[in-house]
């Protein structure tokens, strides 16, 4: 049992140094312009004053308030009401109440563009990272089968392979439980409602 736990410790110290770099420093606290432009990718419009683009407030059961910003250029998932179709796209521009996505037309070589109204939006994907949560959902599954399969195939008490007890049951599921919380903390599908409220703001 001491062995399975190490194996355990080993994976999960493997991301202490991604983790140390999380520590909150004052002085290198960054601009709300700067956080902006951080959340996204390279083909990110830069801000500039009067800009519009989307918000989504969502206060989810798990893991409190959260604001979630889309600029032009920011890619977007989202499903729209009486529609089976995943959008995976690019914001194109955005409107007082709607915004717009760009779609490759690989028939005719052509980028195509679609307003998407605020109001036909049903759900949208996002994530956000977490410190510790983030790093640790995809190591704790894969720490709870190596815990597992450690020992089934390891001789234990009994001195048999290919068996295994309740507790190394009861300790790898929790760590796969856990695991699963951390991802859905991570990557959450919020369906439009009360509680998480897609708006149009404007930068000054």
């Amino acid at each position: 049992m001491r062995q399975l736990l190490l194996i355990v410790l080993v994976l999960l110290s493997g991301s202490y140094e991604v983790w140390s770099q999380d520590h909150y420093q004052p002085q290198k606290a960054l601009s709300s312009e700067e956080l902006f432009l951080k959340q996204g990718g390279a083909s990110r419009v830069i801000a500039t004053p009067g800009q519009k683009y989307l918000v989504l407030d969502a206060s989810p059961a798990i893991g409190g308030f959260h604001r979630y910003r889309f600029f032009p250029g920011d890619n977007i998932k989202f499903r729209m009401h009486n529609e089976t179709i995943k959008f995976n796209e690019t914001i194109a521009s955005v409107s007082d109440s709607s915004f717009t996505i760009g779609i490759l037309n690989e028939a005719v070589g052509r980028m195509d563009f679609q307003e998407i109204p605020l109001k036909d939006i049903r759900l949208m994907k996002v994530s956000r990272r977490i410190p510790f949560i983030s790093q640790l959902a995809p190591i704790l599954p894969l720490a709870g089968l190596i815990f597992i399969g450690a020992d089934f195939f390891n001789k234990g008490v009994d001195d048999k392979r290919f068996t295994t007890d309740a507790t190394s049951l009861a300790v790898g599921g929790s760590m796969m439980v856990a695991g699963y919380i951390c991802y859905r903390l991570t990557f959450s599908s919020l369906k439009i409602n009360s509680r998480n409220k897609l708006k149009v703001l404007e930068t000054y």
